[in-house]
């Protein structure tokens, strides 16, 4: 059986924080998007690593892998998406992680790992851009 991945998230700071905030407060329900908007652009790097670093054989993996906004609970957290595949391909998983027949090919592990610090800043970037902070 193949082992289970932890979710890896993306933490960020942001240059002069109060005033972002206060911005993004004043912005109401508006600051939902700007913000839904940043993290699909960051989540969008990972995807495009994931992309290129994933075995290809016949390449229905890799023309499998998706963005999809994640349903998440608390109301706080907005933003949140995960690379998922369509279609019924059920080998996603255990190329990821191996299974005891077959060794672990990471592919979405690495793409993350490699590019937390490109996100962070495209994060920040499409924050600061949307708040008029820079051009």
């Amino acid at each position: 059986m193949a082992k289970r991945s932890r979710i890896r998230k993306v933490i960020t700071h942001i240059e002069g924080m109060e005033e972002v905030l206060k911005l993004l407060t004043d912005l109401g329900d508006a600051a939902e998007e700007v913000l839904d908007s940043a993290a699909k652009s960051g989540a969008e790097i990972v995807l495009a690593s994931a992309k290129e670093k994933v075995p290809v054989d016949s390449g229905k993996l890799r023309d499998s892998l998706v963005l999809k906004r994640a349903k998440v609970k608390n109301a706080k957290v907005m933003g949140v998406y995960t690379i998922s595949k369509t279609g019924g391909l059920e080998y996603f998983a255990f190329v990821e992680l191996g299974t005891s027949r077959m060794k672990a090919r990471p592919y979405l592990r690495p793409a993350v790992d490699e590019n937390i610090k490109n996100v962070a800043d495209k994060i920040n970037e499409e924050v600061l851009r949307s708040l008029g902070r820079i051009k």
